[in-house]
């Protein structure tokens, strides 16, 4: 099973191409060949749009690669494209717009098949542990396979799967790489246009009651997949009674929990009522603010300001006594937040480093390219969000106190980073 790289050089045919040359306009005729007007091909239009978009919408397109050198591998997936398996076109265009966001600052620009087109999927969710990669959720009748450690799809170990995965995911920095390989990995594109599987049912080897056990998989419908998956998202942890962070779907929800902690899950960044909070605060019956932002993946990062303010107030009248909590779905508008508090606040991070940046681009308009063998769709960020110092070269926020994820503490229903910030 061969992965197809590309290659930026050297696999042009000598007559530039159409992106090379930045127009649509067939190379003129030499003197003594009569002119021929030729239909321009669909695929180099669509490809043309999507460079003319990123010069014209992004901001700063080539803040993480050479202009030439991304044209270079865009030619070259051209000129590739006849050779591949629909499969490949997907996993190829897949792996040159990760050319974007290699250096960071940009993980909203997915390249992704259209609703419609999507192949099938494995029906499970995984989540990348510190044990490993975890099957977290699992549709029937597969439900035996929750809890078990995934060693290797069709043959190859699941080191080798992540690693063919990486250059395909956009990203605001390397926190965003396990945070969104999961929204990757059941796709059968993603699988098949690697070379790691084949048609039909897919072999998982897994870990299960301390022996390998090999699975056979039959993927379902992308439809189906989704309609199963529900709003919960690809790259987030199922919900569970047993976490306190993961029962509740409301976007918030505020507790005073028992020595005067305030504890205020917030799960997506949209309006928020924070009017309990402040009367609690006021009271005095809060020593502590514990803020959970954990697997929350953004929103509308201009409905966050009664929030950004009760915090502010608290910290201002609790020196040392604001907890954030963070992780790698903290993402987008999440991002926005967190680094808001950051800036204006002597907050303490615990956790895991965000999935999402600092300062980065976002606002991404959808680019077709109905043209490929697998109709396509490709981010273009037309915004950069600057919430952080204008020169600040982190490209996240790195906790205070940093704990992984195990998956022996979500399945057991333990919670040690909520542990962590409500000791003294």
């Amino acid at each position: 099973m061969l992965l197809v790289a590309i290659v930026v050089a050297g696999c042009a045919s000598p007559t530039p191409t159409a992106t090379e040359r930045g127009t649509d306009t067939p190379a003129p005729p030499s003197p003594s060949a009569p002119a021929v007007t030729a239909e321009p091909d669909p695929v180099t239009l669509d490809l043309e749009g999507l460079l003319s978009s990123l010069d014209r919408t992004h901001p700063n397109a080539w803040h993480g690669i050479e202009r030439e050198d991304f044209v270079a591998a865009l030619d070259a997936y051209e000129a590739a494209l006849p050779g591949y398996t629909r499969e490949e076109a997907v996993v190829e265009l897949m792996r040159v717009t990760g050319l974007l966001s290699r250096e960071g600052r940009d993980g909203h620009q997915f390249a992704l098949p259209l609703n419609g087109s999507q192949g099938p999927a494995l029906p499970l969710t995984v989540y990348e542990f510190a044990e490993g990669v975890i099957i977290t959720a699992a549709a029937p009748p597969n439900e035996g396979l929750v809890g078990n450690r995934i060693i290797a799809i069709g043959g190859t170990p699941i080191e080798g799967v992540l690693a063919a995965i990486e250059p395909l995911v956009p990203r605001d920095g390397p926190a965003t790489v396990p945070a969104f390989r999961p929204i990757f990995l059941p796709r059968t594109e993603v699988l098949r246009g690697l070379g790691i599987v084949g048609e039909g049912p897919i072999e998982l080897t897994v870990e299960r009651d301390g022996r390998e056990v090999v699975e056979s998989v039959e993927p379902i419908d992308f439809d189906d997949y989704r309609a199963w998956l529900g709003d919960r998202g690809m790259q987030q942890l199922p919900a569970t009674d047993r976490l306190r962070y993961l029962t509740d779907p409301e976007p918030m929800t505020i507790e005073l929990l028992e020595n005067g902690v305030l504890y205020v899950r917030y799960r997506s960044v949209q309006a928020p009522s924070v009017d309990e909070a402040r009367d609690l605060v006021e009271a005095g019956a809060a020593r502590r603010l514990v803020l959970d932002l954990r697997q929350n993946p953004g929103g509308d990062n201009t409905t966050y300001g009664p929030l950004i303010e009760l915090v502010g107030d608290f910290a201002a009248a609790h020196p040392g006594e604001l907890r954030v909590l963070i992780d790698r779905v903290t993402f987008s508008a999440a991002a926005n937040l967190s680094a808001d508090i950051e800036r204006r606040t002597d907050a303490v991070f615990i956790g895991e480093p965000m999935g999402g940046g600092l300062n980065f681009w976002d606002d991404v308009a959808f680019v077709r390219l109905d043209a490929l063998p697998v109709p396509m769709q490709v981010g273009v960020s037309t915004r950069y969000w600057e919430f952080a110092d204008p020169d600040d070269p982190r490209l996240t926020i790195e906790p205070d106190v940093s704990i992984p994820a195990r998956s022996a503490d979500y399945f057991a229903g333990i919670d040690p980073v909520l542990e962590a910030a409500l000791r003294d």
